[in-house]
């Protein structure tokens, strides 16, 4: 039997039953995030306990919200990107966007936290020179979800991960749109 994290592999045989029931109400909140799953309990954490979200729609992929811009490595990829939030910030009515990109602290955190996607971009950037371009990559995310739909809130943080492990969600800011 495959073992998974020490748990015996599920049987795959019977079906599952969910104790949660499904929601009938759309969420209107739309998590867009770098898809490592490091960082999966720290952001339901995040999300749950300081920002008091619970009901959320997500689009995870790598490199969070830097899938959005135009830095990606194909412009198609961006582009799709693109075109799937809009699709989800119109199909599903939302009304707030919280981008949330990810790495080492600057303070000494684990290199490996640098998130794989920025890497592979970046190839031998320092965690400031790939701070810096997630930065120019938020206001190019930005300016896409406000394409969509310009009423809506955009949040945005960086989860950094500290020396000691702890994941801290600093606020990135956003600048006004441009006309």
């Amino acid at each position: 039997m495959v073992q998974n994290e020490g748990r015996p592999a599920a049987d795959n045989a019977s079906p599952f039953a969910s104790r949660q029931p499904w929601e009938k109400d759309r969420p209107r909140i739309l998590i867009i995030a770098c898809s490592d799953g490091r960082y999966q309990q720290s952001l339901d954490d995040f999300l749950n306990h300081h920002l008091g979200i619970t009901h959320y729609d997500r689009l995870f992929a790598p490199g969070g919200p830097g899938a959005l811009a135009h830095s990606s490595l194909s412009y198609f990829r961006g582009e799709q990107f693109r075109q799937e939030s809009a699709f989800l910030i119109d199909a599903h009515n939302l009304e707030e966007i919280i981008l949330i990109f990810h790495g080492p602290s600057e303070k000494g955190g684990p290199l490996e936290a640098t998130c794989a996607d920025y890497r592979r971009k970046m190839h031998g950037a320092r965690t400031g020179e790939i701070y810096q371009q997630q930065e120019k990559d938020l206001q190019d995310a930005v300016k896409a979800v406000i394409r969509a739909n310009s009423a809506l809130r955009i949040r945005a943080f960086r989860a950094e991960v500290c020396a000691d492990l702890r994941v801290e969600f600093v606020p990135l800011p956003i600048a006004p749109p441009s006309v």
